[in-house]
């Protein structure tokens, strides 16, 4: 999964880069998500960022919660716009590209299996 950290105010928020964030981003500009994902991107349009920025921070939360990791909850845009100033653009959008980019490098996380015996090399 897609995640990093949105710094907001004095919190740091989960956000994740989810299916649900796709399928949202597909219902917001009536296009297929890659298109979608790029006109808001590129077009840098605060009203649309703000919103994409709401998107992935309750998508960090749905995951934190499945995952058992703390996270101070959700943002909607309307609290975004009231907390997020002038000087926080820098952080807080370069967030969203940390978030989309991550996992383009293959990472493998392997779980050892229940009741699995471990044996030592030579």
């Amino acid at each position: 999964m897609r995640t990093g950290k949105i710094k907001i105010g004095d919190k740091e928020y989960l956000g994740c880069f989810s299916t649900r964030v796709l399928a949202n981003v597909e219902d917001y500009t009536g296009m297929s998500f890659e298109t979608g994902l790029k006109d808001i991107l590129e077009k840098k349009s605060i009203k649309e960022i703000i919103w994409f920025v709401s998107q992935l921070i309750n998508a960090g939360d749905r995951y934190a919660k499945m995952e058992g990791i703390d996270n101070p909850g959700t943002l909607d845009e309307d609290e975004i716009y009231d907390i997020v100033g002038v000087d926080d653009y820098e952080d807080v959008f370069g967030s969203i590209g940390d978030i989309v980019k991550a996992g383009t490098k293959p990472e493998i996380e392997l779980k050892p299996t229940k009741n699995a015996k471990a044996t030592q090399g030579k």
